[in-house]
């Protein structure tokens, strides 16, 4: 007990403040309680923040309008299965932008989601699969089909980058890595399109410490992601969902090489990934990068500024890179469920939109019919009397039927006689 008391004064006297610093905490540590106490604002906000922004401003959106509907008509809002239902059925055949024109199918399919969220969560009806919305569900598909009547239910997806404008992307000083930004575009890119990301979502939050380097077991470096983000479909549940990797490849265009290039130039001050390139960087400094987080904003439109930069065909938008990705992955053979462990997606029918037939194929079918045209027009112009003439069916039948007659008989089939005994 002596020796102890000896200690403590000791260490109390060299140094008091570390000393009282560390039997605070031991008492805190013995009064805190084990569990934290949560009021119910704070539950509240827990499950609205549950549901991403988007989610909610299209919920807000669709309660909106159907509460201005309901106004103009001058009805109460209803609160029973019966009444909603009698609503909806209307709604969905009424319901009219603010000029008075029609929704497009996609809106209006919007609106039926963001009123199916708003019942689910305050009255806990279902508006979708319940068999008492069955008359409105009804109403709603009759209503689509005279959207696509009306020329109102095509979706403009976010086109792909063609082959030509990616080749364009590499060739052109766009992606030059000798320089801040341009080294920055192709990082961005690279890192959208193998890890297949979306839009804007998260970019800004995105850090260093995400991404790690490893080899596999052939030594063969690559990049992966190391942490678990909050995406707009991977909320509550993650499982089955791995991610993509990025492998080096030898040659000038390596991304691996260029990530890591780029990593070694950012501002060791700054934990986030994309920063403010400096203005004057030399290629002999160390440090490249600001002190300072790209803007949200301009990190939402950069591939709207590479394609001007680099004189693209199109304006692409940062989702087309994801569209890329899936497309390229889709036409290359792999299977479904492995494009979604890339791209995050739940379902097959969720990566359709992007696995269509893109523009190239499409022009390579129309080369071909246009081809095998010319070829047959050519074969009509060397050898024009091989080719049988074109008789009717009616024509044929006719002839057959009168075959054994033993009237002679003259027919001129376009252009060619047949004389018939």
């Amino acid at each position: 007990m002596h020796v102890g008391m000896t200690r403590f004064c000791r260490q109390w006297f060299s140094s008091p403040d570390k000393l009282a610093g560390g039997l605070s905490k031991i008492v805190m540590a013995e009064s805190a309680p084990r569990f934290a106490s949560v009021s119910e604002a704070d539950l509240g906000r827990l499950v609205d923040d549950k549901d991403a922004k988007n989610t909610k401003r299209a919920t807000k959106t669709a309660l909106r309008v159907l509460q201005q509907y309901l106004k103009e008509k001058k009805v109460p809002e209803p609160q029973t299965k019966d009444g909603i239902s009698n609503v909806l059925k209307l709604f969905y055949a009424e319901a009219r932008k603010v000029d008075g024109t029609s929704y497009s199918k996609s809106t209006l399919n919007s609106l039926r989601f963001g009123l199916g969220r708003h019942f689910k969560a305050t009255l806990g009806f279902d508006i979708i699969n319940d068999p008492a919305f069955a008359e409105a569900n009804k109403v709603f598909g009759a209503k689509c089909v005279e959207l696509k009547r009306q020329g109102l239910a095509k979706v403009e997806h976010t086109p792909p980058i063609c082959e030509e404008d990616l080749k364009k992307l590499y060739e052109s000083d766009v992606f030059n890595q000798n320089s801040p930004e341009t080294l920055q575009n192709k990082v961005f890119f690279e890192v959208m399109l193998y890890f297949c990301r979306r839009g804007r979502q998260n970019l800004r939050e995105l850090k260093k410490t995400d991404f790690s380097f490893s080899t596999d077991g052939k030594g063969a470096k690559y990049v992966c992601k190391t942490t678990d983000e909050l995406t707009k479909n991977r909320r509550e549940n993650d499982e089955g969902f791995e991610g993509g990797v990025m492998f080096e490849k030898p040659g000038p265009h390596c991304p691996v090489a260029s990530f890591e290039r780029y990593i070694q130039h950012l501002n060791p001050s700054n934990e986030f990934l994309f920063q403010r390139p400096k203005k004057n960087a030399g290629i002999s400094d160390q440090v490249w990068y600001d002190n300072m987080v790209v803007g949200e904003r301009l990190l939402g439109e950069k591939m709207k500024r590479i394609s001007r930069e680099a004189k693209l065909s199109k304006c692409y938008t940062n989702h087309s890179i994801r569209a890329t990705a899936v497309t390229i992955l889709d036409k290359s053979g792999f299977e479904a469920r492995h494009i979604m462990a890339v791209s995050g997606h739940r379902n097959e029918s969720s990566i359709r939109s992007y696995s269509r037939t893109d523009i190239s194929t499409k022009r390579k079918m129309s080369e071909t019919l246009t081809t095998e045209c010319e070829v047959r027009g050519e074969e009509v112009a060397i050898n024009p009397h091989q080719l049988s003439p074109v008789i009717s069916l009616s024509q044929e039948e006719f002839i057959v039927q009168n075959s054994h007659s033993e009237i002679t008989k003259n027919f001129n089939f376009f252009n060619c006689n047949v004389n018939i005994h």
